[in-house]
Order: structure tokens, then C-alpha cells, then sequence
């Protein structure tokens, strides 16, 4: 059987593909090459290795084509052993791609070549635009800010105090401060959440859990305690709590311990995105931790608002994506930030997120609100 395969390698090196392959038919004529060489009901570990320029969205989706194209095919796909070990090679050479498939069994190998041209890249105008207004900085962190009584009132959550700001005369003026009775010290890298409620807010740290009311004066009682919140104050079933002691979230919605999760997707303490039942979403590689919900009107379907780094290593970039068929599609031009990003949220105003960034120059945390509206 390995003599067989290798005198397929040099046939198939001849052949060229005259016309460009999306990923779907790419994995089709592959998959139809390696079920005929097994048995129905094979099963098979998929591997998949990229030596080219194919980027990660891109072999997101021929992954996707190629495993639903096996199970069309007959073969049962598994990670546990399996009777086929199948290693897929994306590779590159000067006439394009070139996908190598190498099937191990228990006594045999056998390989397959395909050349493989995609189509040409299309240039799309972005549907959003992201604007980015300055709320508030200061020296000390800021885990989470609050906008209240049409924007005439703001909280601002660190991470041992609340405090809160009236706006006069077109500026914030202190308005009182209120310690938090914290059950364990603030770790090093620091969040929280505020969201408001039909009574005032309540605010969430890893280990503690307060709520508090403005009227007739600034109030804040803390209590040990992981209580469940809305990641989405517009998704009141999609609900997460701290885990003390650390800065990850856990939900009855994933199997696992999280960082952030926005749209049914979870961003993972090893730097993955996951849906519920553990598919990963293709995403670009510069992709961060942080992203949060943000509705619009001129997407088509759900849009996150997500943290990048950017070629300065110490600044980021935010950016929107429309999500669909476990793909993340940039739907916006990326937005430059003066700073690395220190707290995603989706804000208590539909459309709107909040954002704070360390200023690389000044050193302190700056508070924004981004919008998204639709692009002329």
C-alpha cells in the first residue's frame, strides 16, 4: 500500500487545478479521494497542520468542510483511538497551496497530494464605525464605570473604592466615595463589574458582592460571595459570577472557566474562543481576551466588539466582527488606541461598550464609551 501512495504523490504533483477552489470544495475532492481508499464506518483522528500562508479563518473553515465531508463520506471522526490516524498538511510552493493528507493505520501509510487555488481576496467596505467618547481617567484602575440618570451621574468602580461624580457646568464633580468591604486583597490584575438595578446597582468583585442606592445618599453594603450577574444587561439569561481569588468567571452556559464571554462564545483562561459545546471560533491571530456584546441595526448577524493588539506593542486596538457559522468577519476598520486594553464591558446603553485602557504615555486609566453606527 505504500508503494501505491507514493506513485499517487508524483501523479497528483502533475496535476494542476486550472480553476481557484473555495474551501468547501477543496475539502470535498479530498475527502472524496481519501474515503475511497477506506472501509464505511472507519474511524478516524483528524489532524490538521498549517505550513502556509492559508490564514486562521480560513483553516477554520476548510477544517469544518473537511471533517462534515468524511462524515458524509461514511467515516465515524473521533479522538480516541482511532483505527486512521489522518494528518492533513496545508503546505505552500510557488504554483499556490498544496493540502498533503497522510492516513496512518496500524501496519500501513499511504499519502495524497492536491494542489489547491483559492479564489482572490475581495475587497469589502465595512458596514461599521466605531467612535470612541472620553468619560473619565485617573491614576488608579478602573474595573467598570456606570452611567446613570441620563448621563448626569457616574460610578466609577476601583478596585477598593466606589465612587461617584455629578456632572455641573458641563464637568464632573465629586459627588461621594465609598469604600469596599473586600473579603480578600485585590489581585494583581484586578476586575469588577457594576450594573444597575430597579433599585440602584450592585457591584461585582471576585470573593465579594455589594449593593448600593444613591438616594437619599451615596449607600454601599458588602457581603462575602460569588453572586450571578448579566454579562449582558440585555441578556438577563445569560448569567456568570467570579471565581475568588482569581479574575476568571464560571457560568452554568460553558463547561469551563472563562475570561469574557459575549454572543454565546467564551474566551478561555489557555487564549481560545469556544461556543458551549467546545467548537472553536475561527478568529484573526492578534485577537485578545476581551470582548463584549454590542447591538446594531446594520449587521446582519451578531456583532462583538473585540480587543487586538496592534503592531505597537504597547497600544491596542478594538474592532467589530459580525459572527456567524463559527467565523468571526471584521465588520468595522480596527479603532487605534493610545494604550493596551484593561476592561471590555457592554455598556447599560444598547449599542454602546465601555472601554478602559492604560495611557502608555501618561500612565493613567482612561474610561470611554465606543458606539457603533452604521458607515456612509
Amino acid at each position: 500500500m505504500t508503494h501505491v501512495a507514493f506513485a499517487l504523490l508524483f501523479s497528483w504533483a502533475a496535476v494542476a487545478i486550472a480553476e481557484a477552489q473555495t474551501s468547501p470544495e477543496a475539502a470535498a475532492q479530498l475527502a472524496g479521494r481519501i474515503s475511497s481508499q477506506l472501509q464505511r464506518r472507519s474511524t478516524v483522528l483528524l489532524e490538521l497542520q498549517n505550513l502556509s500562508s492559508l490564514t486562521p479563518a480560513d483553516l477554520s473553515s476548510f477544517r469544518d468542510a473537511l471533517s462534515e465531508e468524511l462524515r458524509k463520506a461514511g467515516l465515524a471522526m473521533t479522538t480516541t483511538q482511532p483505527e486512521i490516524r489522518m494528518r492533513i498538511t496545508v503546505s505552500e510552493n510557488t504554483q499556490g497551496l498544496l493540502l498533503v493528507a497522510e492516513l496512518f493505520s496500524a501496519d500501513n501509510r499511504s499519502v495524497f497530494m492536491q494542489p489547491w487555488t483559492m479564489p482572490p481576496a475581495t475587497e469589502t467596505t465595512p458596514r461599521l464605525k466605531i467612535s470612541r467618547r472620553p468619560i473619565w481617567d485617573q491614576p488608579e484602575p478602573v474595573l467598570d464605570l456606570l452611567l446613570l440618570n441620563s448621563d448626569s451621574d457616574l460610578l466609577v468602580l476601583s478596585p477598593t473604592a466606589l465612587s461617584v461624580f455629578h456632572r455641573t457646568d458641563g464637568k464632573w464633580t465629586p459627588a461621594g466615595i465609598a469604600g469596599l468591604s473586600l473579603t480578600r486583597p485585590p489581585s494583581r490584575d484586578p476586575r469588577g463589574r457594576i450594573e444597575i438595578t430597579p433599585s440602584g446597582f450592585r457591584v461585582y468583585l471576585p470573593g465579594t458582592t455589594c449593593g448600593g442606592a444613591l438616594q437619599p445618599a451615596l449607600l454601599l453594603e458588602c457581603a462575602p460571595g460569588n453572586e450571578a450577574w448579566p454579562m449582558n444587561p440585555r441578556n438577563p439569561n445569560f448569567v456568570a459570577r467570579w471565581i475568588t481569588d482569581r479574575n476568571l468567571l464560571e457560568s452554568p452556559s460553558f463547561q469551563s472557566t472563562f475570561y469574557d464571554g459575549a454572543n454565546g462564545w467564551f474566551s478561555t483562561a489557555d487564549h481560545r474562543i469556544l461556543d458551549r459545546s467546545g467548537n472553536s471560533l475561527a478568529v484573526p491571530e492578534a485577537w485578545g481576551s476581551d470582548f463584549a456584546s454590542i447591538e446594531t441595526s446594520c449587521a446582519t448577524s451578531p456583532t462583538v466588539i473585540a480587543a487586538a493588539a496592534s503592531d505597537n506593542p504597547d497600544r491596542d486596538q478594538a474592532q467589530v466582527y459580525e459572527i456567524a457559522s463559527g467565523h468571526a468577519t471584521p465588520a468595522s476598520e480596527s479603532a487605534a488606541l493610545p494604550g493596551p486594553i484593561t476592561a471590555l464591558w457592554p455598556a447599560e446603553t444598547a449599542g454602546q461598550a465601555t472601554l478602559v485602557i492604560r495611557n502608555s504615555k501618561t500612565g493613567n486609566y482612561e474610561a470611554s464609551r465606543l458606539a457603533v453606527a452604521c458607515a456612509e
